[in-house]
């Protein structure tokens, strides 16, 4: 698992979820698609 870190190009808010990979995420404020994490943190199976 990886805790990928994403900041919204669109809002400027910032969050952390956990994915099984690096992956794209969606803003949960405004919705703005295809957010890239700027940083990933391997969670180690956790």
């Amino acid at each position: 698992m990886f805790r990928n870190f994403y900041w919204c190009e669109k809002c400027g808010h910032e969050w952390s979820d956990l994915w099984e990979c690096q992956v794209d995420d969606d803003c949960p404020v405004c919705g703005a698609r295809h957010m890239s994490p700027y940083k990933s943190e391997d969670e180690g199976g956790k």
